[in-house]
């Protein structure tokens, strides 16, 4: 069994999500291991009974041939962990998918990403500076990440389609589940030359609420920036800028009206530290430099050229050693503070230079460096 197939087989099983992957990954040597496991072995991993069942259940008659010939006939691929198509940057997530279904392509390996989020209800305000400023920016180049959900989602598809832009949406439902189901026509147009369709969940998975949260990572993870449109007390886009600080990103905040219930997240965010969005040009300029991609490499191999890596790279390198290195001993070594030292470090794993390890640790792994 290949590593694919066996990835193939737990992203098809049901409630096989990230962080059991990461626990197969912690505790077995390699996928063909997990395959092989019995009850026993896949218990000692930490994984939880009712998972255990599942796996158990679904191996007796999982064939990946006919499971590949299935998703061919419905035009979705696959991206495994263990393909060159699965974007580095999720790699080193805490709880990694073992693969993505997709619709459509990857954008061009270089492309910049930028993830737009904001409420299912926007005001006429959010509503109309994300279709203007989205527009703009998906002209100038940026693809746009964000979750074809209804309310600003959705105006940040439909604005990067129409100008002729990239964008990717990431589901919280299967691909033949899609939610809501309204966007069906708009995810058509972005798979057919737009951008890609993507989730995490089985096909035939229905949207059910605690899916949203969960995806939020991916949205976070296939992007250099999040930009917050609006936002709520409560509002999930805030998990989004959560998340995305957390793997060292940048978030952008559009300030509103401070008796409008939909800008006081964005403005909290802003007095937490967010940068201030009051022109699309505080988002390009941050993107106009040279910044690693987060997307994967073309399927026709292309190769490009691999940039020196910077003075800041450098030293954080020589800080790091040969070494598995916590994040606090990181930032004692080299005096970075930790937003700049987020940041490089994320450029080095998509540059796979280094890699997360268990225990809030990072290790080089590209002896060339």
């Amino acid at each position: 069994m290949r590593d694919a197939d066996v990835l193939l087989w737990l992203s098809w099983t049901p409630g096989v999500g990230g962080r059991t992957v990461q626990r197969l990954q912690e505790c077995f040597t390699d996928w063909r291991e997990v395959w092989e496991a019995d009850h026993g072995a896949l218990r000692a991993a930490g994984v939880r009974p009712q998972i255990v069942k599942e796996l158990c259940r679904s191996r007796t008659d999982f064939d990946p041939a006919e499971v590949r010939s299935r998703l061919q006939g419905e035009g979705i691929r696959y991206f495994s962990m263990a393909d060159r198509e699965y974007p580095a940057s999720l790699r080193h997530l805490f709880d990694p998918p073992a693969g993505l279904f997709g619709r459509g392509e990857w954008p061009a390996t270089g492309e910049r990403a930028l993830a737009v989020v904001g409420p299912r209800t926007p005001t006429v305000y959010g509503r109309t500076v994300a279709k203007k400023w989205v527009g703009e920016l998906a002209e100038r180049g940026l693809t746009i990440v964000s979750g074809l959900a209804r309310g600003i989602d959705t105006v940040a598809h439909e604005a990067a389609v129409t100008a002729g832009g990239q964008t990717v949406a990431v589901l919280g439902s299967g691909l033949l589940r899609l939610y809501p189901p309204e966007n069906a026509r708009l995810a058509e147009r972005i798979a057919s030359g737009h951008g890609l369709v993507v989730s995490e969940y089985h096909p035939l998975t229905p949207g059910k609420p605690g899916h949203f949260p969960v995806r939020n990572r991916l949205i976070a993870g296939l992007s250099q920036g999040v930009w917050v449109v609006e936002a709520g007390e409560r509002s999930g886009s805030l998990i989004t800028a959560d998340l995305a600080l957390e793997q060292g990103c940048d978030v952008y905040a559009l300030p509103g009206p401070v008796t409008s219930p939909q800008s006081v997240g964005t403005n909290r965010l802003l007095q937490q530290g967010a940068k201030l969005a009051a022109s699309p040009n505080d988002i390009w300029e941050d993107y106009a430099g040279a910044i690693p991609s987060v997307f994967p490499a073309s399927s026709q191999g292309q190769i490009l050229p691999v940039p020196p890596l910077s003075s800041a790279e450098e030293r954080l390198l020589d800080a790091m050693g040969w070494e598995a290195v916590h994040l606090d001993l990181i930032a004692a070594r080299t005096g970075f503070s930790p937003g700049p030292l987020y940041a490089e470090l994320m450029k080095l794993q998509l540059r796979g230079v280094i890699a997360a390890v268990p225990g809030g640790r990072f290790a080089r792994i590209d002896s060339t460096r």
